[in-house]
């Protein structure tokens, strides 16, 4: 006899993800990858299959918690409340202008 569970989906709070949007609408590929951001989102936050996919970022800029999704040429920063299963993308850009990065000082 197989069980199936159902798996309560996330939401993706509309008005911070407009908001992040902005800073990727000049690149169409991007903005491909970030249809597909929220799809993974809504799903599990937390994990993705493919390696590396997502990953809790141990950086002080954003709040303790947050994840950075990563599909070239997009990364996205955001924070997964789970109280209210609600998904905040914070930051999104591509591997050159997403500010959570470390730069060298060459």
């Amino acid at each position: 006899m197989l069980v199936r569970f159902a798996v309560d989906k996330w939401i993706l709070d509309n008005d911070a993800a407009q908001t992040v949007e902005v800073d990727i609408a000049k690149n169409q590929h991007a903005l491909k990858k970030w249809n597909k951001f929220k799809t993974v989102v809504i799903n599990d936050p937390f994990y993705h299959p493919k390696p590396k996919r997502i990953k809790k970022l141990k950086t002080t800029t954003y709040p303790k918690g947050s994840y950075r999704y990563k599909d070239e040429p997009l990364r996205v920063v955001y924070y997964p409340e789970k109280s209210t299963k609600t998904v905040y993308p914070l930051a999104a850009g591509t591997s050159t202008n997403i500010p959570y990065k470390k730069r060298s000082k060459k």
